[in-house]
């Protein structure tokens, strides 16, 4: 019986100059095409040559990770005739999932992604602390003290893992939360470089204008299963996809529940796309054979799992 097929697809941070290097000039003409139609920008050449603060900029990476992952997913559909049992995204993410399944059509994905980085970067700014090694309930009790005691926003954005939760809020809130988590016992509290508190209260007004570019989008049903991010399931009613686009911008990404679903399956886990910053997050969240597409071993890899 063939191997269980999870793949994932990184979210923001996983950028970097140079992620399309592996392609050939011929697999980027098409894309450099469409990108350049629906952004009026050649936003393959900043992926190639930067500058590196333009491609980290929300309105740019959003669209960059898209293009890189969907000419990864390209890549991996060439190298195999195999067709994936399940897909998730992280974040940004799960945008990929849906153009992996058919759901949304390449230029469509990429326009949405550029106007929910523009929503994301016109929101109000705050900051976002990894925390390791604490548990989620003492993780979730102090933020919602620091909520009470400052009148601000701060609460848990990403659960990644047992061993990592990032929080997002306002930066004093953040700051102040930061700092109870490591006198809680927390191993490290990291301040990621971001200028924008994902998934967090902080992203209310960015949700209510982006529904309105989603109310313009038709989804079509995926024809591969797709885990979202707000509940760790797959929905089967297609209408309420946009539902979870929209919920996933204020609530937290439950990727721990997400990796304890594919577990279950006891197969391959893929990640698809740059980076391998989610095949770090599968592996301490217990899973067993993953691989990373960005890995020059990834062929001779899967063909000794399958």
């Amino acid at each position: 019986m063939p191997r269980h097929i999870s793949l994932i697809f990184p979210g923001q941070g996983s950028q970097s100059i140079g992620m399309l290097n592996s392609f050939s000039e011929d697999e980027l003409d098409n894309i450099t095409k469409i990108s350049k139609e629906v952004l009026d920008t050649d936003i393959v050449d900043c992926i190639k040559n930067g500058p590196e603060e333009d491609l980290n900029k929300t309105s740019i990476t959003q669209p960059a990770l898209v293009i890189a992952s969907y000419l990864y997913y390209k890549k991996f559909l060439d190298l195999f005739d195999i067709t994936p049992n399940l897909l998730a995204g992280h974040s940004l993410g799960e945008y990929s999932a849906l153009l992996a399944s058919n759901s949304i059509k390449i230029d469509d994905a990429i326009s949405l992604v550029h106007k929910r980085g523009k929503c994301m970067e016109n929101s109000q700014k705050g900051s976002m602390f990894a925390i390791l090694n604490l548990d989620l309930n003492e993780i979730n009790q102090i933020c919602k003290a620091v909520e009470e005691e400052t009148g601000q926003v701060i609460s848990p954005a990403n659960i990644n893992s047992p061993n990592q939760v990032v929080i997002a809020g306002s930066d004093e809130a953040a700051t102040i939360a930061a700092n109870k988590c490591k006198e809680a016992g927390a191993k490290r509290c990291i301040q990621l470089k971001v200028s924008v508190a994902s998934h967090c209260n902080l992203m209310d007004e960015a949700a209510s204008v982006f529904k309105k570019e989603l109310d313009e989008h038709t989804f079509i049903t995926p024809d591969i299963s797709i885990i979202h991010n707000v509940d760790a399931k797959i929905e089967e009613d297609i209408a309420n996809i946009p539902n979870k686009l929209i919920e996933q911008l204020t609530l937290p990404v439950q990727w721990t529940k997400t990796m304890e679903y594919i577990k279950s399956f006891d197969g391959v886990v893929i990640e698809c796309g740059p980076g391998k910053v989610l095949s770090g997050l599968a592996k301490t969240n217990g899973l067993d054979n993953i691989l990373s597409m960005s890995s020059e071993t990834f062929e001779d890899d899967l063909k000794g799992l399958l």
